[in-house]
């Protein structure tokens, strides 16, 4: 019997990081808002640009254009921010723009090189609309982002 080709349907949100579309699994994604006042905080890192107080729930803020490798950007109040769910622990990541919900089918998936910087922190690469979605490991995209306290993923000694 021959294997059939991966059908399954992850729904995921898609937004824009340097003009380029990315995605992540609409289970990682806890809400969508506009951008908020946030402490800044330097961080050793200098990925987490703040901290945010969301209904009682602090935060660290991340900006997803310097964990891809990009310049920042000026925020303005029209900044989205997306509230995501990792084994690290929540976070607040700051995105050019929010686009849309999608499906996106297992079988349209394509690997990415094993060469490509960022393969490492991909799922895989979509097409939708006739455009390139990048859909991200949240884990993984995090991964380098030393989180307050830790979350799961953190050792105990």
């Amino acid at each position: 019997m021959q294997a059939s080709h991966d059908t399954t349907l992850a729904t995921a949100v898609t937004f824009r990081i340097g003009g380029q579309r990315y995605a992540l699994p609409l289970e990682r994604v806890r809400e969508i808002q506009k951008i908020v006042a946030f402490a800044e905080m330097p961080d050793e890192s200098a990925m987490i640009v703040g901290m945010v107080d969301v209904r009682g729930e602090v935060l660290p803020v991340v900006d997803a254009r310097l964990l891809l490798g990009l310049q920042p950007e000026p925020y303005t109040l029209e900044t989205p921010m997306i509230f995501v769910t990792s084994t690290a622990g929540p976070v607040a990541l700051i995105v050019d723009a929010v686009d849309t919900v999608v499906e996106l089918s297992g079988d349209a998936a394509a690997a990415l090189p094993a060469a490509h910087a960022l393969a490492s922190r991909m799922c895989g690469a979509h097409r939708v609309d006739g455009e390139l979605v990048f859909l991200l490991d949240a884990d993984a995209l995090l991964a380098p982002v030393d989180l307050p306290g830790g979350g799961q993923g953190a050792s105990d000694e």
